[in-house]
């Protein structure tokens, strides 16, 4: 046997160095070849067509009866089949039970290791990563794993005594004996990070596993979580490497659910860096894969969590600012009138990024229909909150919605129109629609339009905006607090701030004055309470590192920390 083993190790080496490229996952003629060449040489044999073994599978499920040992074998072959109803035998508690027991008890140990053979060639067709497989199949599968590991264990005292001749497959399931733990690819992850594939290739070829395995996404799983415990600086180093591998931009073709884990784990991984610059190909895979955060916000804590399997909330607004910039970007570069970007705006509305809770693109004919590429991944990006502008007017005129706290704020693509800005309530069009008119985002009855021709138009806009909303940007115009004599009351005078994001005295209206922060926090789901009308503080009650996003910016708010209790503030 070990001649055999040698001979089979070189034959393979052989084939890597004169054909490399026809070694890929996706090149089925070399793996055929290579097993064609294990079974020669005492390797893995095929499995029996799956219509007949379909064929004894039903009969088992209705009998509970096994006719012959050829029937037993085919059973093993197909406990791990998925029948057109959804039903599994590894599903199955008693059938499965009663397949492993009836193995385990057939008394010719050359019998019971073909039945084993053929358990394990379940084992590893089972279809791990498959949306539609069970619960309960994923347990049995766990099932079927601790069993093997422990008929592995026997077969090598077998033979060790001489009571069974073991096929050279089995040297190679032995080298191989992380495939039967509960951590069965970590092994080839690590590998797989430094581009090395050889271990894997050399499990799969000798075991005979297709191309079509768990081993490969489970690998691809294993390989993220160990580049999650490098430091910051590598980590994001291999970040492009990772997402290639995720979404199937290399030959290996990954399922959806294997999809959305890893790249779960990856956002959630690079919320935790210290530095962490916008990652545009991690945005857009976010986006498109698991969806966008502030539209499918219960799949999205359903998928990405922090190690106490708890929803990242961190992660979730980190990707939901990159997506809002992203979108308020495109509307000012991609859809501007002339193709120019629009600096001025792009950069008054990139400050309210923070606060913009909703956003909608009401796109005109030329952005609908043109198929370049900017514009098909804008429409990619939006999707969910983009809708076509009917009576456009000019064909390149778009619309840009931004809803932030209870109003709506309608911003134009072409210049010369002017910005609306109306009350949630009532809505003069439907958000949830395919088309708005124009007539309808222009209604001067419902609104009020502020133009942009002034030189200090940002400042206009200030003053009408940040007292509705209760927010002020850095450098916005904000009001302050002057007597004109002792008897009179405060009046508002409004002037420049260039200091951090902070909120303004508002007169006679304290409870208002910090309603963005309160906006800001209860999307982290956390509390608060104004005591100032009672000469206290305005508290949001949070540990210190739960949220490290929000304790920068209550502190770049002018909020003090308390041990134990909270942040507070005047």
């Amino acid at each position: 046997m070990n001649e055999l083993i040698q001979l089979q190790s070189s034959l393979t080496r052989t084939f890597r160095e004169a054909f490399p490229a026809s070694l890929s996952w996706e090149n089925s003629n070399a793996i055929k070849n290579l097993q064609k060449i294990n079974q020669q040489l005492d390797g893995v044999s095929s499995a029996p067509p799956s219509a007949s073994i379909a064929q004894v599978i039903a009969t088992y499920r209705q009998s509970h009866l096994v006719a012959n040992f050829r029937d037993r074998k085919y059973i093993c072959y197909g406990a791990a089949m998925r029948m057109q109803d959804g039903w599994c035998m590894l599903g199955d508690d008693r059938l499965r039970s009663e397949l492993l027991a009836d193995v385990d008890h057939i008394e010719d140990c050359k019998r019971r290791f073909r039945c084993f053979q053929a358990l394990l060639s379940s084992y590893f067709a089972f279809a791990r990563y498959d949306e539609q497989t069970s619960e309960v199949a994923q347990a049995g599968w766990g099932i079927l794993r601790d069993w093997l590991a422990r008929q592995k264990v026997q077969f090598q005292r077998d033979g060790e005594n001489k009571k069974l001749r073991l096929p050279s497959w089995f040297a190679i399931l032995t080298k191989h004996e992380n495939l039967l733990t509960n951590k069965p690819c970590d092994r080839y992850g690590a590998d797989m990070l430094r581009g090395d594939n050889s271990n894997l290739e050399d499990a799969r070829q000798g075991l005979g596993i297709p191309s079509g395995s768990w081993i490969i996404e489970e690998t691809i799983l294993s390989q993220i979580r160990t580049a999650e415990v490098l430091g910051d600086e590598p980590f994001k180093e291999h970040i492009d490497q990772l997402l290639k591998s995720v979404l199937g931009q290399t030959e290996v073709k990954v399922s959806v659910i294997l999809m959305r884990r890893a790249i779960a784990l990856l956002v959630s991984r690079y919320t935790r860096c210290a530095n962490k610059p916008e990652h545009p190909a991690l945005r857009d895979a976010a986006v498109s894969i698991i969806g966008n955060p502030w539209l499918k916000r219960t799949s999205w804590d359903a998928w990405v969590k922090r190690a106490s399997n708890q929803p990242d909330d961190e992660a979730r607004e980190m990707i939901n600012g990159w997506l809002k910039r992203r979108l308020i970007t495109d509307f000012f570069a991609v859809l501007s009138e002339d193709g120019q970007v629009d600096q001025r705006r792009l950069k008054y509305w990139l400050r309210f990024e923070t606060v913009i809770e909703d956003i909608w693109l009401v796109l005109g004919p030329d952005a609908m229909w043109n198929n370049s590429e900017p514009y098909k991944e804008l429409r990619k990006r939006a999707f969910g909150r983009l809708q076509r502008l009917e009576n456009a007017g000019q064909s390149n005129n778009n619309a840009f919605i931004m809803r932030i706290g209870d109003w709506l704020i309608v911003e134009f693509g072409v210049t010369g129109n002017a910005c609306y800005i109306y009350p949630l309530n009532p809505v003069p069009f439907d958000l949830h629609g395919k088309s708005i008119s124009l007539h309808d985002l222009k209604n001067k009855y419902l609104g009020k339009p502020h133009n942009h021709v002034a030189n200090g138009w940002e400042s206009n806009f200030d003053r009408a905006i940040c007292p509705k909303v209760g927010y002020y940007p850095q450098g916005a115009v904000t009001p302050r607090l002057v007597k004109q004599n002792d008897n009179s009351d405060h009046i508002p005078i409004f002037g420049t701030s260039s200091k951090a994001t902070s909120s303004p005295l508002l007169v006679n209206n304290s409870s208002h004055n910090l309603s963005y922060v309160e906006q800001y926090v209860n999307k982290f789901g956390l509390q608060t309470k104004d005591n100032r009308d009672s000469d206290g503080a305005f508290w949001v009650y949070t540990q210190k590192g739960d949220h490290p996003e929000v304790d920068r910016n209550l502190e770049s708010w002018k909020f003090k920390y308390k041990q134990g209790r909270g942040w507070w503030r005047e």
